[in-house]
């Protein structure tokens, strides 16, 4: 069976999959059987895939079910399409932005490591459980801060949480409320701070280091005073009425005063090889991406961010359905993406996989976080293991 545009009807598959219709299983399933028995088996797999990811997708929840979603975490009105939100009075440019939850339900569950997964879901569990808590005179955690290298996940691990608490997300990025105006600063502050409190709601304070980059302006010391105190008499009255979430990449450089406000403190560091290869596999499902190239890839980018990862998974994707012809291994289209993705920085890996296939066989398959064996490097060469065993044999005797 010839199928020359099936990269499209796999693109098709994928887009239709994500609500988890049963229809559009059942007729997914349907298709795979028929290209399984037309011996089309790299097509049948393909679409297994797409079909595992789905069903991987709508099963992942952090949260435990039994926990029902409490209205006691925020109070107050409810935001509508029609509510505007808050703007600066000299420049009418607006202090946030507005998401509600049919744009949020849309949001994957996030990867994390088994650690975090643990903290994350103890915290949400708090917050759902704010009617117990408050009904027995505890307090309500409801200042949380996540903090880590940039692209690590943490505003979107943020709206996740919003989505599975039925919450709306007030998005503020408290760098963007910083004024030239004298007082203007602090005022911002505040009137994004009473317009949350006036509705039912996550506030979400993205770049919550921009209030700490103000202190390097020597000539700006009373201004900064102003705009610490207004952060923290603004978070102090918001504790008994809704659910904060502060965002920094740059947590050394906030106030200590600020930071013994959160009652909650994350660290969102970097994945581990087990969660990059979860990274990858949700990013590349439904592509020839077998689990051999999945653990080369785990290799490729160790000490790189989710964000990072996805960008890649992106590239072999665009790659592999641009030259769905010639057939490209996954090595070719991350070569092709290095290439094209200069850096300051780097990685033994990534140098490594600049020079000859020897070099870098020879330390993806030292790589001690994730088995790697020949095979796999046969996988994402789309070679035998024969030839990988010769390029192996060609280092031993150089």
């Amino acid at each position: 069976m010839k199928m020359d545009h099936f990269p499209i009807v796999l693109a098709l598959l994928r887009a239709a999959s994500r609500d988890g219709s049963p229809a559009v299983t059942q007729h997914a399933e349907r298709l795979r059987e028929a290209l399984s028995n037309a011996g089309a088996d790299k097509e049948a797999q393909a679409i297994q895939q797409v079909l595992d990811s789905s069903r991987e997708s709508s099963a992942a929840k952090l949260v435990p079910s039994r926990v029902v979603r409490s209205r006691a975490i925020s109070g107050g009105e409810a935001l509508t399409a029609s509510t505007h939100p808050p703007v600066d009075k000299e420049t009418s440019a607006p202090l946030a932005e507005i998401l509600f939850a049919d744009r949020l339900a849309e949001l994957p569950p996030p990867i994390l490591n088994d650690r975090l997964k643990r903290a994350v879901e103890h915290l949400t569990t708090q917050w759902a459980g704010a009617d117990q808590l408050q009904a027995a005179g505890i307090k309500v955690p409801r200042t949380a801060l996540f903090f880590g290298a940039p692209g690590t996940g943490k505003t979107r691990l943020a709206l996740w949480a919003a989505a599975e608490l039925g919450l709306p997300v007030v998005l503020a990025r408290l760098d963007g409320l910083t004024s030239s105006y004298l007082g203007t600063t602090a005022r911002n502050i505040r009137t994004l701070f009473d317009f949350a409190n006036r509705y039912r709601c996550l506030l979400l304070l993205d770049e919550f280091d921009g209030i700490a980059k103000l202190r390097d302006d020597p000539q700006e010391l009373g201004e900064v005073k102003r705009v610490v105190n207004a952060v923290l008499q603004a978070m102090d009255v918001r504790t008994s009425i809704g659910l904060t979430v502060a965002i920094t990449n740059h947590e050394g450089l906030l106030d200590p005063a600020v930071w013994r406000r959160f009652d909650a403190r994350l660290d969102i560091g970097l994945p581990d090889a087990a969660t990059r290869a979860k990274i990858i596999e949700r990013y590349t499902a439904g592509f020839d991406v077998q689990s051999g190239s999945v653990k080369v890839l785990t290799w490729l980018t160790e000490g790189n961010s989710g964000s990072e990862i996805e960008t890649m998974c992106d590239f072999i994707k665009r790659h592999m359905t641009l030259h769905a012809e010639q057939h490209p291994s996954v090595i070719q289209s991350v070569q092709l993406f290095l290439d094209l993705s200069a850096t300051s920085s780097s990685s033994t890996a990534r140098e490594a996989l600049l020079r000859d296939d020897a070099f870098w066989v020879t330390e993806a398959l030292a790589y001690r976080d994730i088995k790697i064996v020949q095979a796999d490097i046969a996988e994402a060469l789309q070679t035998t293991q024969s030839k990988v065993s010769r390029i192996l044999k060609s280092v031993e005797r150089t």
